[in-house]
């Protein structure tokens, strides 16, 4: 059973955390109108928890493996790709239906997983809507290993042509500026960083200073 999840403790951390933690947030936050391509659930949570508007495409949705890098490598062919429903997909789950879509063509397609979303007109429509908001001039990148982090991944990571980047990693890379260690999770691998750690409205993911992040306070280069 897991002690600051399970609906008691659930509900008392969310009031505790939109009460105590979320107002420091916000106030802490000097940057706005940002845009955060992750390749999950976590962009979307950080923006709903400071207050800004979904600036980009990859709220609400994930990419397996490493079919985000690839996205970040080549971005400027991918988002002037139209999205089309997923035929054969390479993952697909068995305990809930969700629309499964694809980018690219041939060697360069790769799979995006929209969890949150019932049809692919929904999916399109937003996606469309949120991909028109991007600014580039104030990006950033996230990549969160929810495994035990994959070395070769947090070096394409390191490498992507983009100023401020972050690959959230379960072990210390010292050599890799980009990689952010969040303790605590070295043997199962990061997990749901939106998931409570404690009985005080805390939550895994406040084990890296995004707020600093997006402040432009750490810089990637």
């Amino acid at each position: 059973m897991d002690l600051y999840n399970n609906k008691i403790t659930y509900r008392t951390n969310k009031l505790l955390r939109k009460l105590f933690i979320i107002p420091k947030l916000r106030k802490r936050l000097h940057n706005a109108n940002f845009t955060i391509l992750c390749n999950n659930c976590n962009g979307g949570i950080i923006c709903h928890e400071l207050g800004q508007r979904f600036n980009s495409p990859t709220v609400n949705m994930f990419f397996y493996n490493d079919h985000f890098i690839r996205f970040c490598e080549d971005l400027d062919y991918y988002l002037a790709c139209e999205l089309y429903p997923c035929a054969n997909p390479n993952h697909k789950p068995t305990d809930i239906e969700y629309p499964i879509m694809n980018l690219g063509e041939g060697e360069k397609m790769i799979e995006l997983h929209f969890l949150h979303y019932k049809t692919i007109e929904d999916v399109v429509a937003t996606w469309k809507r949120r991909l028109a908001r991007i600014n580039r001039d104030n990006m950033f990148i996230l990549f969160t290993h929810f495994d035990p982090a994959i070395d070769e991944w947090v070096e394409r990571v390191d490498r992507l042509p983009f100023k401020y980047k972050a690959s959230l990693v379960n072990k210390s890379y010292t050599e890799i500026k980009s990689a952010i260690y969040i303790p605590g999770y070295e043997t199962e691998g990061l997990g749901n960083l939106g998931l409570f750690r404690n009985l005080v409205g805390g939550k895994r993911m406040d084990g890296w200073n995004f707020v600093g992040w997006l402040n432009k306070d750490f810089q990637s280069q």
